[in-house]
């Protein structure tokens, strides 16, 4: 497996796990928003699951946020090479 290869998956894995962990943190925030009255099990496992998966969203967008990042140095990394030579 070439670096930079390596470099993409640790991103992405480490993306997600951020992603998660904000769904996560807006699941707590539901948890003490929501009186326990108005919160049945099955609300709270679905809102779990949901907040999870907008976090595997949130996730996905700082990876391809990386990307783009990761692109916009080296686009202009080489153009001041170029500008450097002539």
């Amino acid at each position: 497996m070439s670096p930079g290869f390596v470099v993409m998956v640790v991103l992405f894995l480490l993306s997600l796990a951020v992603g998660v962990a904000v769904g996560e943190w807006f699941f707590h925030l539901f948890l003490k928003a929501v009186p326990p009255v108005a919160l049945s099990q099955f609300n709270s496992q679905s809102s779990r699951i949901a907040h999870w998966l907008y976090g595997g969203g949130v996730g996905v967008v700082l990876f391809l946020w990386g990307l783009l990042g990761m692109a916009a140095n080296r686009m202009l990394s080489m153009m001041s090479k170029s500008a450097a030579k002539s």
